[in-house]
């Protein structure tokens, strides 16, 4: 699709002060040391095939986005960068976002980070591309802005909690742990069934709702297509969709509402066990637009959801693509309240202007007049997320 004609990747060295590293691309036959890396320090679970998926298969780029630090031979050092079509309003955009950095211990505070992200966004800035966004922790953020990168939100995040032990946590052990979880299990269970006793139907749709543990691209594409959000956004087509969930690590199920036959709004899930609990996500939501008559169709969506859930730990939603008062009614928490703020990891959305030259007057931050570090410029869900 985006097709363009490339040289063999340069090579930089870089000298920590201890330490003389070499800086490169990620090159054919990197791939056995480079899974071992990833499987050592970010999930044993990572395969081949997630990485065929992740970079190999990309339909974004032609090449493998992966640059890695070398040591006397050896790769100590990697981060992945996850291109995508972005929506600005009036067009599409190539984006990237930096993604699975992983450092082996003995090799840490050298800066490799640092130094692998920056030969990154250089070779991106090079290549023509204008922006770059992440999620990051609070540990990266730091390194982040030193390339100027400017933070839009702390993400807001969603969570249905059915088995509470998900979040409180499971190292404690033994009969108070036991009491523990169980009373806090049926205080969550009493919570969302008196969710359920208030719950308004008012506005119901007659809505059939159908799951298939296939994507239908054609039909999620033509559901976004019928009102497209004006607001920065990864762009969901055909060649999106066909690609984007054929993760490994996530089993992925769609969720079409008909009204009188005709699809009228869809959502993808994906589960997987985290922490030896299933966690279920509600990973994509379209149309992305809201309106009275698309609220009322997700009703019954999120209820058939529910339904085939009901032995998840958690349900996770975005907090853009659903209205706060349909996720409060089914007994969905924000993140970034009590009481789940103690105990959720918050990620902030940043975003970073690559192009080098600025033309006198203009602000690189705007773009078909929306500030890129405004909040109410992005409609993002989970399918913005390189994690699943």
């Amino acid at each position: 699709m985006f097709e363009r004609t490339r040289g063999e990747p340069p090579c930089r060295q870089y000298d920590s002060g201890e330490r003389e590293y070499t800086i490169r691309q990620y090159r054919d036959g990197d791939r056995d040391e480079l899974l071992s890396l990833y499987q050592t320090i970010l999930d044993p679970g990572l395969s081949e095939a997630w990485f065929e998926w992740k970079y190999e298969t990309n339909p974004y780029t032609d090449d493998v986005p992966v640059y890695v630090a070398e040591f006397d031979g050896r790769i100590v050092g990697a981060g992945g960068f996850w291109v995508l079509e972005l929506h600005t309003g009036s067009r599409s955009t190539r984006v990237v976002q930096p993604c699975d950095a992983a450092v082996r211990p003995a090799h840490r505070r050298q800066g490799l980070f640092t130094e692998i992200l920056g030969a990154g966004l250089e070779r991106f800035d090079d290549d023509g591309f204008d922006l770059a966004f992440d999620f990051p922790n609070e540990l990266s953020k730091a390194t982040f802005e030193k390339y100027g990168w400017r933070p839009v939100e702390r993400q807001e995040t969603f969570f249905r909690v059915q088995q509470p032990g998900a979040m409180i946590g499971r190292q404690p052990t033994g009969p108070v742990s036991a009491l523990l979880h169980g009373g806090a299990r049926l205080l969550a269970r009493g919570y969302l069934a008196a969710k359920s006793r208030r719950r308004s139907v008012a506005d119901r749709l007659e809505v059939d709702v159908v799951r298939t543990d296939e994507i239908p691209a054609k039909t999620l594409a033509t559901l976004y297509r019928r009102d497209v959000p004006d607001e920065f956004h990864v762009v969901r087509d055909e060649t999106f969709y066909e690609w984007r969930f054929g993760n490994p690590q996530w089993e992925y199920a769609t969720y079409v509402g008909r009204y009188d036959g005709s699809p009228v709004a869809a959502i993808v899930t994906g589960t997987r066990v985290e922490n030896g609990a299933p966690v279920t996500r509600l990973t994509d939501v379209v149309p992305l637009v809201s309106n009275r008559a698309r609220t009322a169709a997700f009703v019954p969506v999120l209820e058939a959801i529910l339904e085939a859930n009901d032995d998840a730990a958690l349900v996770v939603a975005p907090s853009t693509a659903i209205p706060r008062s349909v996720l409060s009614e089914y007994g969905f928490q924000s993140n970034l309240t009590l009481p789940l703020s103690t105990v959720a990891t918050p990620t902030v959305h940043g975003v970073c202007v690559l192009a080098a030259d600025e033309e006198p007057g203009s602000d690189q931050w705007i773009v078909d007049e929306k500030s890129l570090s405004d909040p109410d410029s992005w409609r993002i869900t989970f399918s913005e997320y390189d994690t699943g």
